[in-house]
């Protein structure tokens, strides 16, 4: 293991410990490798997320007054 990793326990109830380890299996992953996966996808998903709303409060702060007499 390198210096990088960290172990933890988890615990998981059993119908989403069943279905990723069903997952894990069809992608030919461990379960460990799957539950990593999962959560690496999540963590991405709430980064851009959060860009989102950041670009979209930035655009309104820039170019609101604009917005409102388009929306008219």
């Amino acid at each position: 293991m390198t210096a990088d990793m960290v172990t933890t326990s988890l615990k998981l109830p059993a119908d989403i410990y069943q279905a990723i380890k069903e997952e894990a299996a069809s992608d030919h992953r461990s379960i460990n490798a799957a539950i990593v996966v999962a959560l690496s996808d999540h963590v991405r998903a709430r980064q851009r997320a959060r860009r989102v709303t950041e670009i979209g409060t930035e655009i309104v702060e820039r170019h609101g007054e604009l917005l409102r007499r388009l929306a008219q």
